[in-house]
């Protein structure tokens, strides 16, 4: 693919800005000779990323850009000044940042709509003790065992892939492929690093706690149908198809990622019915001679555990907008028994690291999509989620 200036200095200001910020571009796959010159280049100074990006707004206003793509460079090239503004010294308030970095009104979770998921919680969580000694003995019986870990998400990743195949059909290139590797001490439980070439590896963090219960989510979320597929996708039709050269770098703060987490946290809801999901769990992927809950009761427990991954955005609303310590958010999160406290500690290590801190407002996207098409989008409106250059104003 041959580039034009703009495009050149749109993926250069990127990578420039990674070299402040590591881990700001998550991948990247354009020309190699652009991030050779930037990775022996010296550091660029945040002024001069700051002109850097005025010459490139310059050139990007005489684009003649169709007008869904237009717009969604625009955005971005918000985002990115909003970054160098940040790398300028300037102090920018928490969901200013949010707004300016992902296109994105966040909203705080009414506190009700949990409370409301706590009774149910009491109803699906049967057994002695109180609610929070029942969910962490249930949270210990379905903890999957380290060395089984790996054979068992590779088998929701296979599961995943061929419905993905049957529910759209001719929408994953022939020679995409996953890989995993394992990894230790991460704030997260598994990532979806994409290397370009239809092929992504997948991290799964051994230091977290895992759940049979869990492995079709993940499989779902970041492969088949969720970030691995969305990006082969992109690969294949906005990069190689239509010359898309921003697809070739992907900007961990810009309003792509909500769509992109929304896409992960609604995936399976889009392959499966919550009868479905547990069905395949139980009977494809991770057999077990006991259930100690019917199938009834797994599926609350699972619409419990879909309800409170809101709750994290919660948490960083409150840290950072209302300015609760620790311990605060830790009585708060308390307050709805729910929560193991070793979810909390994640939850507050997640949501307190410099990178992640704005970023955990991206999985409002789940709102997003849903709000707009239901909490089981259809297969027709996930396509063209993966398919094309979407912004969150654009689900509002």
């Amino acid at each position: 693919m041959e580039l034009d200036d703009f495009a050149k200095d749109y993926i250069l200001l990127g990578l420039r800005i990674n070299k402040h910020i590591n881990g700001y571009v998550e991948h990247y796959y354009g020309p190699p000779k652009l991030k050779k010159n930037v990775d022996t280049e010296e550091l660029s100074s945040p002024n001069k990323l700051l002109n850097d990006w005025k010459n490139l707004k310059t050139k990007f206003q005489n684009k003649n850009f169709e007008k869904r793509r237009y717009r969604f460079l625009d955005n971005t090239l918000i985002a990115i000044k909003t970054i160098i503004r940040k790398l300028n010294g300037e102090s920018i308030p928490y969901l200013e940042q949010v707004k300016n970095l992902f296109n994105l009104e966040p909203v705080l979770y009414d506190d009700n709509f949990f409370y409301g998921l706590t009774k149910k919680a009491e109803e699906m969580y049967e057994g002695k003790g109180t609610l929070s000694e029942r969910i962490k003995r249930i949270a210990l019986q379905r903890t999957i065992p380290s060395d089984r870990l790996i054979d068992l998400y590779w088998k929701a990743l296979q599961l995943t892939k061929m419905r993905t195949k049957e529910v759209f059909s001719k929408l994953l290139p022939d020679n995409e492929k996953i890989e995993i590797a394992e990894v230790e001490n991460q704030s997260w439980q598994m990532y979806c690093w994409y290397k370009g070439n239809y092929t992504s590896k997948i991290e799964v963090n051994l230091s977290s706690h895992h759940y049979w219960t869990h492995l079709l989510y993940f499989a779902c979320h970041e492969g088949y149908p969720g970030h691995h597929t969305e990006r082969v996708v992109r690969e294949k039709l906005l990069y190689r198809k239509k010359g898309y050269f921003e697809s070739s770098i992907l900007l961990i703060y810009s309003p792509e990622m909500v769509i992109s987490e929304g896409i992960g946290v609604t995936a399976e809801n889009v392959m499966f019915s919550p009868t479905e999901s547990i069905r395949s769990l139980i009977e494809d992927i991770h057999p077990v001679p006991i259930i100690e809950a019917s199938i009834d009761a797994l599926i609350g427990q699972g619409e419990i555990r879909r309800g409170f991954r809101r709750f994290e955005s919660n948490l960083a609303y409150h840290k950072y907008v209302n300015k609760w310590d620790d311990n605060k958010l830790i009585d708060y999160a308390k307050n709805f028994k729910v929560i193991p406290d070793t979810s909390i500690k994640a939850h507050l290590k997640f949501i307190s690291d410099n990178l992640w801190a704005p970023y955990i407002m991206t999985y409002q996207g789940e709102r997003l999509i849903t709000e707009k098409y239901g909490v089981r989008p259809s297969p027709k409106d996930f396509r063209k989620l993966l398919t094309e250059q979407t912004l969150p104003s654009d689900l509002t």
